[in-house]
């Protein structure tokens, strides 16, 4: 992954998830694929390298979550989330592995908006 796009991927949490594939697939006409049992979502087709998007099942109604970007933070996610709170945001989740996906961390911005920090690698 390089940075030649600021979002790399984004979560749209939903309480049931075949009712969300019922409706993303035929709204937007895109083929959803399903990541049951592996995990609980369903993430939109699209090509390495480029933005993704997937549907995640929630817990709790998403409507106070929102959907979650990723901003990349490509080789510098830890340097990233050190200026988190200097700069006025918070962490909800620290750095953790999304293996086989890299790794995120879940800040709120300096505004409140919930943001996911996301790299490949840690450094």
């Amino acid at each position: 992954m390089n940075r030649s796009n600021p979002l790399v991927w984004l979560d749209i949490p939903v309480l049931d998830l075949d009712r969300a594939i019922g409706f993303y697939q035929p709204v937007l006409d895109w083929v959803l694929v399903d990541q049951r049992p592996q995990a609980d979502m369903a993430v939109f087709r699209h090509s390495k390298g480029e933005v993704a998007v997937a549907l995640i099942l929630q817990t709790s109604t998403p409507g106070g979550l929102g959907p979650l970007p990723y901003l990349n933070c490509h080789g510098r996610l830890e340097q990233a989330l050190a200026r988190v709170e200097p700069y006025g945001g918070s962490i909800e989740q620290p750095l953790h592995p999304l293996t086989p996906f890299g790794f995120r961390a879940v800040i709120r911005d300096s505004e409140g908006n919930r943001v996911a920090l996301h790299s490949m690698a840690v450094n």
